[in-house]
């Protein structure tokens, strides 16, 4: 199960076009944390295996936010 507080807040906006602006910075905010563990990586800061789970969690929620938005719009 996913822990998002970012995404729980943009569903309960008032108005689908916040909930749409609010989606959007969830997603950006998805992406730079992808980027952050790309190079956490590259570091050799954390284990593969962890960064592998971390990615895929992370792979998952922007499924899940563009599939929301692309419903919403």
């Amino acid at each position: 199960m996913f822990h998002s507080p970012k995404l729980w807040e943009a569903l309960g906006a008032g108005t689908v076009k916040d909930q749409i602006n609010k989606l959007r910075i969830t997603l950006k905010e998805l992406r730079e944390c992808l980027r952050n563990l790309n190079i956490q990586q590259k570091a050799k800061l954390v284990e593969e295996n962890k960064l592998k789970e971390l990615r895929d969690e992370n792979d998952q929620l922007i499924r899940i936010v563009v599939t929301i938005i692309k419903n919403k719009l």
